[in-house]
C-alpha cells in the first residue's frame, strides 16, 4: 500500500511540475520579436510575465545556393507585461558557458524557478570545431531576469557541469518529480569547420534513453544514478506510471512495429 501511495504521489508531483515547461512559444512572443518565427532549436524558460529564449538557429533569407542558417548569439527576453522584447549578447557569459548558450537543439526542462539545459550542437571556439556540448547548465530564472532588467551580467546565476554522457542534441527531456529522462537525439561533431570540405560525423541515438538525477545546488551540482537504456520498451515497463507522458509518446514513436523505427 505504501509503495502504491508513493507512486501516485510522485506522479502528481511530476504532473504539477511538468506544466511549467514551455514547449512552444505563444503567438504574442512572436509578435513582440518577429525573428523568432524564423528560428528553431531554441530552449525556453518562463518566470511570471517574462520569457527567456536561449540558443537555436535563425533561418537565412539567402538564395538556395547560398543557403546557411546562423546561430542565435543573443539571450532573448520577452516582457509580456510591458509588451516589449530585448536581446542581450551571450558574449558576456564568456567561454564554454557562452558557447553552449549559442547551441541549437539543447534539451531542457523547467523545475519551479530553475531551467535545466542539456547538450546542444554548435561551434566551440575553445575546441576550434563544431561539437555536441557535454554540459548541464542550471539557470536561476528569477535572478537572471532581474539582472538583465537591472543592466547587470547574469553569469552568477548560471551553473554548469561537464559530463560526456549527456553530450546530445535534438533529444527529448522530461522529469517525473525525481528523475530526468532524455530520449533519442544525436551526437555529432565537425572537424576543420572552415575548410572547403569539412569532415562531419554524426551518430543517431534514436531508440536510446538516459535516466539520471541532478542533485546539489550552485557550484555543488552533480549527476547521480545515471543509466543508459538501449531497450526503451523495458524502460517503459519498469517505470510504468512514473514515466512522463512526453517520454512515453517518444518511446511509442520508435517502439517495435512502428514504421519509423
Amino acid at each position: 500500500m505504501k509503495k502504491i501511495f508513493y507512486t501516485i504521489a510522485i506522479f502528481f508531483l511530476w504532473h504539477s511540475l511538468h506544466s511549467q515547461t514551455v514547449r512552444q512559444l505563444p503567438e504574442k512572443a512572436l509578435d513582440l520579436y518577429p525573428t523568432l518565427s524564423e528560428m528553431y532549436g531554441y530552449a525556453i524558460g518562463q518566470y511570471q510575465d517574462y520569457m527567456l529564449v536561449f540558443g537555436g538557429r535563425i533561418r537565412s533569407e539567402l538564395s538556395e545556393i547560398q543557403e546557411k542558417d546562423f546561430p542565435n548569439l543573443d539571450l532573448l527576453l520577452i516582457d509580456f507585461k510591458q509588451n516589449r522584447a530585448s536581446a542581450f549578447t551571450t558574449a558576456t557569459l564568456e567561454g564554454l558557458l557562452a558557447e553552449q548558450m549559442n547551441a541549437t537543439g539543447m534539451a531542457y526542462y523547467q523545475k519551479q524557478n530553475q531551467l535545466f539545459l542539456i547538450g546542444g550542437y554548435g561551434y566551440s571556439e575553445t575546441h576550434h570545431q563544431f561539437m555536441t556540448f557535454p554540459y548541464v547548465t542550471v539557470i536561476d530564472l528569477e535572478a537572471t531576469i532581474k539582472a538583465l532588467l537591472d543592466g547587470k551580467n547574469p553569469v552568477a546565476n548560471f551553473y554548469q557541469i561537464c559530463d560526456d554522457r549527456i553530450a546530445i542534441f535534438d533529444g527529448t527531456m522530461d522529469y517525473n518529480g525525481q528523475e530526468f529522462f532524455l530520449i533519442n537525439g544525436k551526437y555529432a561533431y565537425k572537424l576543420e569547420p572552415f575548410a572547403q570540405n569539412p569532415e562531419y560525423f554524426e551518430n543517431d541515438l534514436k531508440g536510446e534513453g538516459r535516466t539520471f538525477m541532478i542533485q546539489g545546488e550552485g557550484q555543488n551540482l552533480e549527476i547521480k544514478n545515471f543509466q543508459t537504456w538501449y531497450d526503451l520498451e523495458e524502460l517503459r515497463e519498469i517505470y510504468g506510471p512514473l514515466l512522463p507522458e512526453l517520454i512515453e509518446q517518444e518511446i511509442l514513436k520508435v517502439s517495435p512495429g512502428n514504421a519509423d523505427f
